[in-house]
């Protein structure tokens, strides 16, 4: 049974969180980089919408929603352990995964003691990627949120802020188990960055090399709807401000607008 330290790394697609991932999983006591844990986020998706039901919907299945939340925590613990062996047991087990950022509210109930590292990035680089992302799903005839929002940008604006809006909600409870960082100082000024994320995670990342390429448990493949030049090589502060180039003035300014108060939580400025 896994007894070891976990960390959980969140944060909006196209916020860099494959990148935070990597850098974690320099550690010597972590894992290579795993593939995302989707199959453990679709059960956390399941729980979040039948713990809504009545406690007669879930009495004949469960012991009413009490049994449910235990049925659930047991699943989670069993698939936690099940990929800390396919692991080959790590001190530090290191998990990602974009869409579970939305549950780590419940992943802080059930499990006290891990900690969650999430990304945030400018809105507007976030958006202008949707975009990049969405032109190439429509090229290969693959639909998705970000084809059917077109540059709507109040549509894009709301998709990237509703992986936040769950755990900004609950900052209260947090105790000290969520760390935001900033990939624009990720990039910038990693040497003071690795300081900070050893403190919070308790991971010796002094071995970590940011110019090195990523190492992951098993090959990964190639994903071109989402990949970009800069996945899997060394840091590049390249990425930021990309927006310039694939939104106009108005569009950049429309995203300010509605992502106003999560531009202020986290010091972006926003453009006149």
């Amino acid at each position: 049974m896994f007894e070891g330290k976990i960390t959980f790394v969140g944060g909006a697609m196209r916020t860099g969180t494959s990148l935070l991932q990597s850098v974690l999983c320099g550690a010597p006591e972590s894992n290579d980089m795993m593939y995302e844990c989707i199959y453990l986020r679709e059960q956390l998706r399941m729980y979040a919408t039948w713990i809504q039901q009545s406690e007669r919907g879930l009495s004949d299945f469960f012991d009413g929603k009490k049994g449910l939340t235990e049925f659930t925590k047991q699943l989670v613990f069993n698939l936690i352990d099940l990929a800390y062996k396919q692991q080959l047991e790590p001190q530090h087990l290191v998990m990602k995964n974009p869409e579970i950022t939305m549950y780590f509210s419940i992943l802080m109930e059930f499990m006290p003691e891990t900690k969650y590292v999430v990304a945030v990035r400018d809105p507007k680089d976030v958006v202008a990627s949707m975009i990049e992302v969405a032109r190439k799903q429509k090229e290969r005839a693959h639909g998705s949120n970000m084809v059917a929002a077109g540059r709507n940008m109040q549509k894009l604006t709301g998709l990237y802020l509703s992986y936040y809006n769950d755990l900004l909600k609950s900052r209260p409870k947090h105790n000290g188990r969520v760390m935001f960082i900033r990939y624009e100082d990720l990039v910038t000024k990693y040497d003071e960055m690795v300081p900070i994320l050893t403190k919070f995670t308790g991971l010796d990342l002094s071995k970590h090399d940011p110019e090195a390429a990523w190492k992951y448990t098993r090959d990964r493949g190639k994903n071109e709807m989402f990949d970009t030049e800069s996945r899997g090589k060394r840091m590049t502060a390249s990425n930021i401000g990309n927006y310039n180039d694939i939104l106009n003035t108005e569009e950049a300014q429309q995203v300010d607008k509605f992502a106003a108060p999560f531009m202020k939580i986290f010091g972006y400025p926003i453009s006149e």
